[in-house]
């Protein structure tokens, strides 16, 4: 009895939460034209700027850890995309851990799937473009029903897969966090927003509404829960990380930690400012537990296992004692009175972490990192007076030109510093924009600011930005020459 009311009450849980998020997203947002414009013009600008793809691939951890696919980063709610269903089929690596313990490798992201006697435990089910193949594989390894899937979180890469299984018969039970649906539901709320403009996705696969999704059938709040399946023990540790609704998983019974994206093999991506807020010292929080449990084996969801207890300590410690130094640089800089942005600029890792390869900036800087804790730790306002209630942002460019002597006195300078200080012709660059946004050479010069900021080196959202803004820029331009 006590099993069964405890899933009774799981599942009403979760059918509350769900009627919550449905009233979060009660209006859809609009499809738009402008947003259908740019995505193809991002295509375009691969083509036009050459350098930009190489300075994508320049670092080893370009897919996030394993492979990559163009088709699949901008498709990732598509179920139809030919080119996305192709590459996930083609690219999946199977690796077995040890029997009935299977990590399924997919460009950009990974599935960690284990065989009880009642049936198979999945953790994740990846992206949209990976369940045909998901399903194949599945039935290739076992003969055992899909028993569990526990989502670790909300995003697209990691929740959107499973379509394919209950197209085929397969009626799991879905676990999540009680805080996933409306993690997910702020999303779809915000979907040009969240999703398009700042997830570089196909404005025609983005979901709309909750309508069609694979969502969880149990939800469970609390810092923990213990699944038991054909005997096994699988223990869902809640921690807010990269998302507010992250669960990592511990297999007591194989020695085994599924750490989702709490660990990445490379800085972790604690910094990423197109995303909700992030919680550095949580997640340093995660990773310590996750050492604590003396793991043999960690299946993480980016980049390979950790196959060794030994590994499993140095990696996981790692993360946790970088994400606390930036934690404590940031109070410490903010107890001091320093800016926000101050306090975040001066961040730096300790020098026994900064050298090692999983500490490559490949995604976000350290300084990104100490943002997000500022911005945790602090209110809207930045700390200078003026910014509490600025001028309009085009009233103060106009009135930078006109000291400047005229627009084209910024984009010539802008022009003048493209070798010597990037980063300084940018924002000379906005400047322009905003003062003279249909004036085609100030469009021109923009574009040639952003251009040559993406180079090798450079982290891959910080480029992923510059392109979305060349994309912009691109279709004002257009429309300027268009009259």
């Amino acid at each position: 009895m006590g099993q069964g009311w405890r899933r009774g009450v799981a599942a009403g849980l979760a059918m509350g939460l769900l009627a919550a998020a449905a009233q979060v997203v009660a209006v859809e947002a609009p499809r738009s034209d402008a947003d259908a414009e740019r995505f193809a013009l991002r295509a375009e600008l691969f083509e036009e700027y050459p350098h930009i793809l190489p300075a994508m691939m320049s670092s080893a951890n370009a897919g996030f850890g394993g492979d990559s696919s163009r088709a699949i980063a901008n498709h990732m709610y598509s179920r139809t995309d030919a080119a996305a269903l192709a590459d996930a089929r083609a690219k999946l690596k199977v690796e077995e851990h040890g029997k009935g313990t299977w990590l399924l490798r997919l460009p950009y992201v990974n599935i960690a799937v284990f065989e009880t006697a009642e049936g198979l435990v999945l953790i994740d089910t990846g992206y949209a473009p990976a369940g045909p193949v998901l399903l194949e594989t599945l039935r290739r390894l076992s003969s055992k029903p899909v028993h569990t899937i526990v989502y670790t979180h909300h995003h697209a890469d990691h929740a959107f897969g499973a379509w394919a299984l209950l197209g085929a018969g397969e009626k799991p039970r879905i676990v999540a966090a009680a805080s996933f649906l409306q993690e997910l539901g702020t999303d779809v709320r915000l979907a040009n927003y969240a999703n398009v403009k700042l997830n570089d996705q196909d404005p025609r696969d983005v979901p709309r509404s909750l309508d069609g999704l694979v969502l969880p059938t149990q939800v469970f709040d609390g810092e923990s829960l213990t699944l038991s399946v054909g005997g096994e023990d699988f223990v869902l540790h809640h921690a807010r990380g990269e998302t507010a609704d992250h669960v990592w998983v511990h297999v007591p019974g194989r020695r085994t930690v599924v750490s989702a994206d709490f660990h990445q093999p490379f800085l972790p991506n604690a910094g990423n400012g197109k995303r909700r807020q992030r919680y550095a010292l949580e997640w340093a929080g995660a990773m310590r537990a996750m050492a604590a449990a003396q793991p043999a084996l960690v299946l993480p969801m980016h980049g390979p296992a950790m196959t060794t207890a030994a590994e499993a300590q140095d990696k996981l410690g790692a993360v946790a004692s970088a994400l606390e130094a930036v934690d404590r640089q940031v109070v410490e800089g903010l107890n001091a009175g320093l800016l926000q942005a101050e306090v975040a600029a001066a961040v730096k890792l300790p020098p026994e972490l900064a050298t090692r390869p999983d500490m490559e900036e490949y995604y976000v800087r350290v300084q990104d990192i100490g943002k997000m804790v500022a911005r945790e730790y602090s209110g809207w306002w930045d700390g200078i007076p003026s910014h509490w209630t600025p001028a309009p942002r085009v009233v103060e460019a106009r009135e930078l030109a006109q000291l400047a002597g005229g627009v084209g006195k910024l984009v010539e300078r802008s022009a003048a510093l493209l070798e010597t200080d990037p980063a300084l012709a940018c924002s000379l660059a906005d400047w322009a924009l905003a003062a003279a946004p249909e004036d085609s050479g100030v469009l021109r010069a923009g574009l040639a600011a952003y251009a040559n900021r993406i180079r090798p080196g450079v982290p891959a959202q910080e480029i992923n930005v510059y392109v979305a803004h060349m994309a912009e820029l691109k279709r004002l331009l257009r429309r300027a020459e268009a009259g």
